[in-house]
């Protein structure tokens, strides 16, 4: 009898974990890409170009924000798709890159005009915070610093914890890099 027990409490431990184990592995769906380019950059089977033309930087306090041009074309196709990227470098850690797809644009460059001529008058109470998000995550905000007592501007992707503060010079000039990306695309685009 003692034998017994012994053999089958491992067994009964075992099967518990076992069935513990398969439980957490139960979402084997990926992520769906929120983006044109994305789900086209994601497809298999076809040969697709990915051709990128670098805008220009703006070195923030902690980290880099970079604006990159993105032209993707499927081979058997010739169906083309367009966008940007921006890219967000802090310290020694990988860029992260957060993909707009052109259609996003106009909306993308109309907020960021809004957001940089935003005023304390636009509330009437003492705080706000005012954003933009992409399809992609890329959050864009301005929002009021108790401790400045002024309005500070905001950059993050959806897979960063906190944005990176940018002066307002500094999102002025990401407006102008947005804008300039846009022109060349309009430019590739009616040619």
């Amino acid at each position: 009898m003692c034998n017994f027990k012994m053999i089958l409490m491992p067994m009964v431990a075992w099967s518990i974990l076992t069935i513990h184990a398969l439980a957490q592995n139960t979402n084997l769906c990926p992520a769906v890409p929120a983006t044109t380019l994305e789900a086209l950059e994601s497809s298999t089977g076809k040969v697709i170009i990915r051709a990128t033309a670098p805008m220009g930087s703006l070195a923030a306090s902690t980290a880099e924000v970079s604006v990159v041009c993105k032209e993707d074309t499927v081979v058997s196709t010739s169906r083309k798709e367009y966008g940007i990227m921006v890219g967000i470098k802090m310290g020694g850690q990988p860029e992260d890159r957060t993909v707009i797809d052109y259609d996003e644009l106009d909306s993308l460059l109309s907020s960021l005009d809004y957001l940089c001529k935003i005023e304390r008058s636009v509330t009437s109470l003492p705080s706000f915070d005012a954003g933009y998000t992409t399809k992609a995550g890329l959050r864009l905000a301005a929002f009021t610093s108790q401790r400045l007592g002024r309005i500070e501007f905001a950059v993050r992707s959806s897979r960063m914890a906190k944005g990176i503060l940018l002066t307002p010079d500094q999102f002025g000039r990401l407006r102008l890099l947005v804008d300039q990306a846009k022109n060349k695309l309009d430019a590739i685009r009616g040619g």
